[in-house]
């Protein structure tokens, strides 16, 4: 399993310190990139997580997945490599 994770329907309020705050007790965060649109300059409603190994990034994906964040059910899933 990879250490990055997909955070998926968002709320265009949650920020990277947010995610930290929420995915920080499962493990070592080593980089958060919340998505930006060029042109407006607002969240797209993404984000990329990656943990420090597999297992953490395994424990958050079952704690987090489906849970409620800023009125938003997460959507947390392992990242797949871009095509």
């Amino acid at each position: 399993m990879n250490s990055k994770l997909y955070i998926g329907n968002l709320s265009f309020n949650t920020t990277e310190d947010a995610l930290r705050t929420a995915f920080g007790p499962y493990g070592d965060i080593t980089d958060v990139y919340v998505a930006m649109d060029r042109e407006t300059g607002r969240p797209r409603g993404f984000a990329f997580i990656t943990f420090s190994n597999a297992e953490e990034a395994a424990a958050a994906i079952a704690k987090m997945d489906g849970t409620d964040i800023d009125g938003r059910n997460l959507k947390v899933s392992e990242a797949k490599p871009k095509a």
